[in-house]
């Protein structure tokens, strides 16, 4: 189905930032500034928009039932380089956690061209999706250009993505192997990155992938109490040797790239809950945890800005040292950023409101 949003993006008002440009669609009938409150410290210059000129609602989920007995309700959201949107509600009952689906920008609306695997990455030209299994590492991964169409599939294993590159890890015969691919999903390097004694079902991996695609990787034996991690390089080669960090009891620990080019870790939350805390900090390169800074183990989780030069924490927008560089109140819950900086908030459970290129 197509959903249209609008035909042409009005001409921005004097001293606000200038609206993109056809084909983002814009809809005429929405205030896209209404309920959105911009506050500037000034400490990071150009970083925040002056206003908010362009906004689109596209509604998708059904909604959940309460008490929860099906239904799905507005949860996630991100885009690609070039603009186009995977939306994902949250599935209220069994199945994948998420059901995601793709729109595509034109200068009419957001073209709706199809339901995506359980597991999304953007890219700077489309998406690198997970098909199969959503418990397990998925079998294989499709590397999708930003309208659906398909350029490559690739063999499954724990995937890392930035706007550039994708690193796909897996255990074989005893090793970790990290192979990397380009956007376009081409087998760019293989790396042997340790390693392992143990059964092969019981390694688990984690780790992030940062904005500049230097990768962290990180790998557990479940029941030990120690956990192994290794940077790759974006060129896909090894970097320092292997160190251990603090493992968590039941799962390799959760980590995430920051802006910057560090990999936060979290601490492990007690047990029944999913409060996210930040526990250490691994600059690129270095082979040791240290100790998270106050104003990251303050907060919980975040959004990266595009090229990782940002952070929101909810509303508020950190620079990579910290630095409060002021807040972006949408109106509404903001649920994802994408690579275009694209910004998308919650209207309800059913409708997301997207900003195209807010935060570039």
């Amino acid at each position: 189905m197509d959903v249209a949003a609008g035909a042409t993006s009005p001409a921005p008002d004097a001293g606000s930032s200038p609206a993109p440009q056809p084909p983002w669609p814009c809809d005429p009938s929405i205030a896209a500034g209404e309920g959105v409150t911009i506050k500037d410290s000034g400490a990071c210059p150009g970083l925040l928009p002056a206003a908010v000129t362009c906004a689109a609602d596209l509604t998708i989920c059904s909604g959940a039932a309460n008490p929860p007995q099906g239904g799905n309700s507005a949860a996630a959201a991100t885009s690609d380089g070039r603009g186009s949107v995977v939306l994902s509600c949250r599935r209220a009952d069994v199945g994948p956690p998420l059901l995601n689906f793709l729109f595509v920008p034109t200068r009419s609306g957001f073209v709706s061209k199809a339901g995506l695997g359980v597991d999304v990455r953007p890219l700077a030209d489309g998406f690198v999706v997970s098909e199969g299994s959503y418990q397990l590492p998925p079998p294989s991964y499709d590397f999708i250009a930003h309208d659906g169409n398909l350029r490559q599939g690739q063999r499954g294993g724990t995937l890392y993505a930035s706007a550039t590159r994708a690193v796909i890890v897996r255990p074989t015969n005893g090793e970790i192997v990290a192979q990397s691919f380009t956007a376009a999903g081409g087998l760019a390097a293989n790396a042997t990155l340790g390693s392992f004694s143990a059964d092969a079902g019981s390694l688990m991996l984690g780790g992030a992938m940062n904005a500049s695609g230097a990768t962290l990787v990180i790998w557990q034996v479940y029941g030990e109490s120690k956990a192994t991690a290794r940077w790759l390089a974006p060129d896909g080669t090894p970097g320092a040797p292997p160190f251990s960090i603090a493992g968590w009891t039941s799962n390799v620990p959760d980590s995430r790239g920051l802006a910057g080019g560090s990999v936060a870790i979290a601490a492990e939350p007690p047990s029944g809950t999913s409060v996210r805390r930040w526990r250490g900090v691994i600059a690129p390169g270095e082979t040791v945890e240290r100790q998270a800074p106050a104003w990251l183990a303050a907060r919980g989780d975040f959004l990266l800005l595009p090229e990782g030069k940002a952070m929101a924490f909810g509303n508020e927008i950190l620079a990579g040292d910290g630095t409060v560089c002021g807040t972006v109140d949408l109106g509404a819950p903001l649920v994802g950023i994408g690579l275009d900086g694209t910004a998308f908030a919650a209207r309800n459970q059913r409708t997301f409101r997207i900003y195209p290129q807010l935060l570039r």
